[in-house]
């Protein structure tokens, strides 16, 4: 495998990390985005599920794009464009057809996280902690807003993606502040902070709930009209912290996230909405830093540091399948149709039946492959090197 180490650990070792620092320290189906929004894992409940129908077998890469960093976060897609961010701090819009550049918008920092499109209006965050609008047809900025510091040695930056729904943009911040904004003129509406803490990953909001996992080990149900704590599910278990590791995802009335404990191992939760109490929990032999696809017909798909892509059943938590590659997988699946795409760090991207886990095809690039996106027969993903495809 051929990685920039310096690069590709510094985004492990920042999850770790903060779980080092915090260790010492109701009937619900969402549907797709509604038109006009596309955003990280498909939908603002982040359940990987892309209403469309992806390839089911490859033939050719349709365009490649150059950004100069890796491109970490699952390309935003919506009509002719396609909008992507990348650790080289720029915000890119091509032409989502031929992939030529329409513009580019440069953040100032590093950016990690996925774009979110809604009403012609891009959002992303960058790890200097500042949050952009811009426009999605000319890359022009709107407003931005600096979020601020939690000391200054902190972490305050954006690693997980916005959030756009009913007219407002959700943003989670590693300072420990999840933060709602007006989605057309940037004014706060509210604030929900956990000071000392973190909030690495992308807030998922569901029937007017927005659900955040915390560095101290808490996933937290929040209003999200008013920003206030409705519950919380603190899986803690006498001195074995868990920790989250990646996004939440809600879908049937449960909300699924992934943790580590002390021996870092990870376990899957599914947490009853309704009962605020855990349904199941099922223990893996690594940590997980994928989150789970969930499909509609109750399976769940994750991949983790043990290198493999692993299935299990949304009603019970058994384990369905598991699909081995050569290296660990550290991007989020997705599900378009009855095939589940995913990309690993062995420089992969593979395409399984999501029922089965019988591989279907695979596409290699040069480097390490990110989170896709999938739209009208075509799979776009970013890699470590910087290069964005779209495959068909």
């Amino acid at each position: 495998m051929r990685v920039r180490p310096a690069i590709y650990l510094a985004v492990l070792a920042l999850l770790v990390i903060l779980s080092v620092a915090c260790k010492q320290g109701g009937n619900t189906t969402p549907e797709a985005s509604p038109g006009g929004i596309t955003m990280h894992r498909a939908d603002p409940a982040r359940t990987g599920v892309y209403r469309t129908e992806g390839p089911t077998e490859y033939t050719n890469i349709k365009w490649q794009f150059a950004a100069d960093d890796w491109v970490f976060g699952a390309p935003a897609i919506l009509g002719d464009r396609a909008w992507f961010t990348s650790y080289d701090g720029y915000v890119y819009a091509v032409d989502s057809a031929t992939g030529a550049e329409v513009w580019r918008f440069d953040s100032g920092n590093t950016i990690i996280a996925a774009a979110a499109v809604a009403n012609n209006i891009v959002y992303i965050g960058n790890m200097s902690g500042t949050v952009f609008a811009l426009d999605s047809a000319t890359g022009k900025e709107l407003w931005r807003v600096e979020v601020g510091t939690r000391s200054a040695d902190a972490p305050v930056g954006f690693s997980g993606s916005p959030a756009v729904i009913d007219g407002v943009v959700y943003f989670a911040n590693e300072n420990g502040t999840l933060i709602a904004l007006d989605a057309n003129s940037g004014e706060e509406k509210w604030r929900f902070e956990k000071p000392g803490f973190a909030m690495p990953f992308s807030p998922a909001v569901a029937d007017g709930v927005v659900y955040i996992p915390v560095s101290n080990g808490i996933l937290y149900a929040i209003d999200a009209a008013t920003g206030k704590e409705l519950w919380n599910y603190n899986p803690t278990v006498e001195n074995n912290l868990y920790i989250p590791t990646s996004d939440a995802v809600v879908k049937n009335g449960l909300v699924f996230y992934m943790t580590n404990d002390l021996n870092l191992t990870g376990v899957l939760y599914a947490v009853d909405i309704n009962a605020q109490k855990l349904r199941w929990r099922l223990q893996t032999a690594t940590e997980n830093y994928s989150p789970p696809a969930i499909s509609d017909d109750g399976i769940a798909i994750w991949g983790g540091l043990d290198g493999a892509l692993h299935a299990a059943s949304v009603e019970t938590g058994d384990i369905l399948w598991d699909f081995p590659t050569d290296e660990i997988i550290f991007s989020a699946p997705a599900i378009a149709g009855n095939t589940v795409y995913f990309g690993g760090n062995d420089k992969n991207l593979y395409a399984l039946d999501y029922k089965t886990g019988q591989q279907r095809w695979q596409f290699r690039a040069e480097s390490a492959v990110s989170s896709p996106a999938i739209l009208d027969g075509v799979v776009f993903v970013g890699t470590e090197d910087g290069t964005v495809f779209a495959l068909q």
